[in-house]
């Protein structure tokens, strides 16, 4: 059992009042260094741009609150009865020769009835064999064979097992084991996961016309939005990027989280660039002279964090929120001269927030990251099409972080290839309204 604090308060100073001076200075200064230790590994787990599912010391537990189910997830869409399909079958009328209540057969039918459309799905394993005729060019001598469009170029598996085992894997995050189980178990076509592994393989293949096509697209863009998160390969540290428009998904892993990678994939981009803070896309910007929209959310998290209920800064954290209802609302006016106008209100104004809380304790390093965001903070006022925050980046990248959270590590370069391959072509149909089991079916 814990003993209460009063009581290994009255321990400790028992046990301090019997050392000298120079003894208490010594265990004074190794706790200190201690605590410092300990504080900079807490900020890991609490700080403003920390995720809930890494929060570790902030358990209901942990602060005294009462534990209880969390709330599932709010729907705030309008609820629609979903529409019944249409028949494709012919109709089946139910009969029966027997009450299953009684088991009477003295029954007859009344002339009334009740109908129910039900949809459900075949599952049936489908194997041909083609048959492929050589053919001679007589003009040329050239020998050759027939194609058809369901057969692959590679392999023994059709072109429907290929788009499908990818859809499981990487949209659908089933481990390659899970989906060669789902084949193997549903299909009845047996499977291993280094088959799994080969099918993707197959499609990345196929998949990278696709890709490259992407980032050119992405250069062209007249806005796009840019984040990373951490990864590793077995075990060595790596970051995956990702750059998004609404209409475009580009992924690419890079050793570092800094260095020349924003400039390698986003070489001839003459657009306007949303971002966080992170000191990359500066160089980039101040080198190429791009436009650059920084992340209101990160900016008001770490405010809060800092400034809210805090005696003497708490009007700083209600002052910035207020700035940033200002900018929505002139980010919907169509008038570019009164945006113009109030685009530069804001930037003073923001220039009074860092002169009047730069003097204050605890707030030089923030202060510092308004100063360096400049005029960045409110690009997005002279440029409605460009979003305040660079949430669109961050929702990009999830799916990745729980596919990181179920598979731990990546294994090899062919792996992260894939990845981010096929993370860019789904994550791209999907954001222009296609079928991404569809246009793969299609390209493989």
């Amino acid at each position: 059992m814990f003993l209460s604090a009063k009581i290994r308060a009255d321990n400790i100073r028992k046990k301090y009042e019997e050392l000298d001076k120079d003894k208490i200075l010594d265990k004074l200064v190794d706790k200190e260094l201690e605590i410092e230790k300990l504080l900079r590994k807490l900020r890991k787990y609490e700080n403003p741009h920390t995720p809930s599912s890494k929060r570790g010391f902030d358990k209901p537990q942990a602060e005294g609150l009462t534990v209880g189910r969390k709330p599932g997830k709010l729907y705030v869409h309008k609820r629609t009865t979903r529409p019944r399909d249409t028949p494709n079958v012919p109709p089946v009328t139910v009969t029966t020769d027997v009450n299953p209540s009684n088991g009477n057969t003295n029954i007859i039918e009344t002339g009334d009835y009740i109908e129910k459309v039900i949809t459900d799905y075949k599952i049936e394993k489908i194997v041909t064999k083609y048959t492929f005729p050589e053919y001679k060019d007589l003009n040329t001598g050239e020998l050759f064979f027939a194609q058809h469009p369901d057969v692959p170029d590679k392999g023994i598996f059709g072109k429907n097992v290929i788009a499908f085992a990818n859809l499981l894997h990487f949209e659908n995050r089933v481990t390659l084991q899970g989906v060669a189980e789902i084949f193997t178990q549903v299909y009845d076509i047996p499977m291993s996961a280094p088959t799994v592994q080969e099918l993707c393989n197959r499609a990345v293949e196929k998949a990278n016309t696709t890709y490259e096509e992407i980032h050119t697209k992405l250069q062209k863009s007249p806005v796009a939005n840019a984040d990373e998160t951490g990864s590793n390969q077995n075990g060595k540290s790596e970051w995956l990027w990702g750059f998004f428009t609404p209409v475009l998904a580009f992924f690419v892993f890079f050793p570092q989280r800094g260095g020349n990678i924003v400039e390698k994939v986003l070489k001839n981009f003459n657009g306007i660039l949303g971002c966080d803070g992170w000191s990359t896309y500066k160089v980039f910007s101040e080198k190429y002279g791009i436009l650059l929209q920084r992340c209101w959310a990160h900016l008001i998290r770490e405010v809060k964090k800092n400034c809210k209920d805090v005696e003497g800064l708490n009007e700083a954290y209600v002052w910035i929120c207020n700035i940033f209802e200002e900018i929505q609302k002139l980010r919907k006016i169509k008038s570019r001269k009164r945006r113009q106008k109030g685009y530069k209100k804001l930037v003073m104004e923001m220039e009074q927030w860092t002169q009047i809380y730069s003097v204050h304790d605890g707030m030089k390093e923030l202060v510092n990251k308004v100063k360096n965001g400049k005029e960045f903070w409110f690009t997005c006022v002279l440029h409605p099409e460009v979003e305040p925050t660079n949430n669109s980046a961050e929702r990009g990248l999830r799916k990745f972080v729980v596919i990181k959270k179920i598979i731990g590590c990546l294994r090899s370069e062919q792996g992260k290839r894939n990845m981010q391959v096929m993370l860019s072509v789904f994550q791209t149909w999907k954001l222009q309204g296609l079928n991404p089991y569809k246009e793969l079916r299609a390209i493989v």
